[in-house]
């Protein structure tokens, strides 16, 4: 009964968690923000990033309550490895959100952010690092925060939070 009230309860700002998923995951919401390193070093036994970033972003999510999130989609370039691995944690996300019974993330093409957030689609990442101070006056600690910082604004403003 809780989790039917709760789904058709309002959604605010503080219930909404950005994510630019990587090995340096960039996250934002009105309670925390930065980045999380989940690189691996070979002295660590074995594939620990995808274990770290589902304990992280479980722990994340049940702390404060968040009931929506929106991440950068995965993009197609020239490194397949890359793009293999942000497909795998985006299906951690998709499988978290379903243990804890959150709707699906919105993913937002990562042009159509820097097109929103600088008025570039290609904008570079110092150009996004920039547009987040002068835009929200916050300074973000690397350009995967700087990212997040856009993606939960963008957010918001779609939706009207």
């Amino acid at each position: 009964m809780a989790n039917r009230d709760s789904e058709n309860s309002v959604l605010t700002r503080e219930q909404v968690l950005a994510l630019d998923i990587a090995t340096h995951t960039g996250y934002f919401s009105l309670h925390e923000a930065g980045t999380w390193n989940f690189t691996e070093s070979k002295r660590r036994n074995g594939n620990k990033m995808h274990g770290a970033f589902r304990t992280t972003l479980l722990s994340l999510l049940r702390r404060y309550g968040i009931r929506r999130v929106v991440a950068e989609d995965v993009s197609v370039n020239r490194h397949f490895y890359d793009m293999r691995r942000l497909s795998e944690l985006r299906g951690i996300l998709l499988e978290v959100c379903d243990e804890l019974d959150i709707p699906e993330p919105e993913f937002v093409n990562p042009a159509v952010l820097k097109k929103w957030a600088t008025g570039d689609g290609h904008a570079t990442k110092t150009q996004m690092v920039a547009a987040c101070k002068d835009r929200y006056g916050i300074v973000p600690v690397d350009d995967n925060a700087a990212d997040a910082c856009h993606l939960f604004y963008y957010y918001i403003r779609r939706h009207r939070l």
